[in-house]
């Protein structure tokens, strides 16, 4: 057995925190004070960006250490196929006890991808995402939906998430002290539903400005944008700023569920010789460009916090400005964790930089992003064997200024992140650029083009049937037993039955408004 001179590992994620959206990174409006204290002792990184801008893809990659057309991470409900190691899969062959609590989106058969203990969460691959308003069962309407949870606070989600890792990490300290773990505390919200109990809405009420980009700017947007903000069009100013107040409400609300796992797990001495890891599976438009969810290359989408701290760490808060992946955080860690790094991997180990910030050079020149809106048509009910239609895919590098997009068989983009950081200017044609342009497109296209990425889904898409698991997605979560039975987590709270109903009601989900 490993003695624990390793250092344990926690991850906490949340699902669509943009990194703008942060006391840390200077917004004026949330209360992020847990997180912001963690901060204050973290190497912060100003630029991470997350490898692609949707749940399951961007997850894939991270845990895989690989670009999206390196581990079939085409789009949602695709399955990590089994020649990946994953990042927790190479921990737990080197001794570590590694668990999940929460939601990660996984695919297929095997529910664990390198996770031993699993207590908590998407175990059979739905949405992950509990329906709020009940009464909007099982829809999420991004900013239609945002106001009071339905749902008393003590069954939602976050709550459930720190509940669970610490007792999880309390029970592991009492049977197994002398073994190092990696635990992820993977948290929904600030996902939709924009749902939060009751007093953290009104905190923000009427305090929220409406996004400083306006939908009415669209004709000076590139295509494969205007497409995606056709999805929102039908939004009113109102529904809008009560979606951009319900988002802050949930940022608010999971940081605080963040600080009591924090304060939990250190009054217990459980952080002992612990790396911290936070961050976002990727970020959220609300609003900017009159856009809102992801899938698109503006920072709003792509760009995600990401703080580090722990063993191997510079101690104290020091902010870089290194493009860094999320790819990164598994060569990254292993090596902080003294592993053997695993050869074949596109993320690099960012752990010198950690180590000196002030005077490491960045490992890497460029972070990629990418996004194939056809790897969809697999889930989606439609023809996977159409055309895959131009327009409809993106790829982008970025390093400490500039970010580069090329749009496949549409246009090219740069950005000047520093000058404009709204994204608004396309510098791609100018000539003071064109050397910029030309070594940024050639980092975008090596080892990748367009046409070997059709060949590589083809063959992904033909592999796939045999390892989906057949069965119907059920409630959004459910639990692990020790004994390896897993059982709905929600179902007295979907399909309870009644003792007794008001007199004017014929039966059925009474909507209430709990806070």
């Amino acid at each position: 057995m490993m003695a624990n001179n390793h250092p344990n590992i926690l991850f906490i994620m949340t699902d669509e925190h943009a990194a703008g959206v942060t006391g840390f990174a200077g917004d004026p409006y949330v209360n992020t004070s847990n997180l912001d204290k963690l901060a204050s002792r973290s190497v912060q990184f100003d630029t991470a960006t997350c490898p692609s801008p949707l749940c399951t893809t961007s997850r894939m990659c991270m845990l895989t250490g690989k670009e999206v057309h390196h581990c079939a991470a085409w789009s949602n409900h695709w399955v990590i196929f089994p020649e990946h190691t994953t990042w927790p899969g190479h921990f737990a062959e080197h001794g570590y006890t590694t668990c999940l609590v929460g939601k990660m989106h996984f695919g297929g058969k095997n529910q664990m991808q390198g996770f031993q203990y699993r207590p908590y969460g998407d175990l059979r691959h739905g949405l992950g995402h509990q329906p709020d308003p009940i009464s909007m069962f099982p829809g999420y309407a991004c900013a239609r939906s945002a106001g009071p949870t339905e749902i008393p606070e003590s069954l939602l989600q976050d709550v459930v998430v720190t509940r669970e890792t610490l007792s999880f990490l309390r029970e592991h300290h009492d049977a197994r002290p002398q073994n190092p773990w990696f635990v992820c505390a993977s948290y929904s919200r600030p996902h939709p539903p924009f749902t939060a109990p009751g007093r953290y809405i009104r905190r923000y009420r009427d305090k929220i400005p409406p996004a400083d980009i306006s939908a009415v700017r669209a004709g000076t947007m590139e295509p494969y944008a205007v497409s995606y903000m056709d999805h929102f069009t039908d939004l009113t100013p109102e529904e809008s700023l009560r979606g951009r107040e319900g988002y802050y409400a949930c940022v608010d609300f999971v940081d605080d569920c963040i600080g009591e796992l924090l304060d939990g797990l250190e009054n217990d001495g459980l952080l002992e010789n612990t790396i911290i890891i936070y961050t976002s599976d990727h970020g959220e438009m609300l609003g900017q460009h009159g856009l809102w969810g992801k899938a698109v290359y503006y920072d709003p989408a792509v760009a995600v916090p990401l703080l580090m701290t722990g063993p191997g760490i510079k101690p104290g808060h020091t902010q870089v400005t290194h493009p860094v992946s999320l790819m990164d955080l598994f060569p990254t860690t292993a090596a902080l964790a003294g592993l053997p790094v695993p050869e074949g991997l596109d993320g690099v180990d960012v752990s010198p930089v950690l180590a000196e910030p002030d005077t490491t050079a960045s490992p890497r020149d460029y972070a990629p992003c990418s996004y194939y809106k056809y790897g969809g048509l697999v889930h989606l009910g439609k023809n996977p064997n159409r055309e895959d239609q131009p327009h409809e895919a993106w790829r982008s590098v970025r390093d400490e200024r500039y970010k580069y997009v090329d749009i496949e068989g549409g246009a090219a983009l740069l950005f000047d992140l520093q000058e404009d950081p709204n994204e608004q200017v396309n510098l791609a044609e100018h000539i003071h650029h064109k050397i910029r342009c030309q070594a940024m497109r050639t980092a975008l296209q090596q080892d990748f083009s367009w046409a070997a990425a059709h060949v590589q889904l083809a063959e992904d898409r033909a592999r796939l049937p045999s390892f989906k698991s057949g069965l119907t997605p059920s409630t959004p979560n459910q639990y692990r037993l020790p004994d390896g039975r897993t059982f709905d987590a929600e179902g007295d709270l979907y399909g309870a039955r009644w003792l007794s109903l008001p007199e004017d009601t014929s039966g059925g989900i009474i909507p209430q408004q709990f806070g």
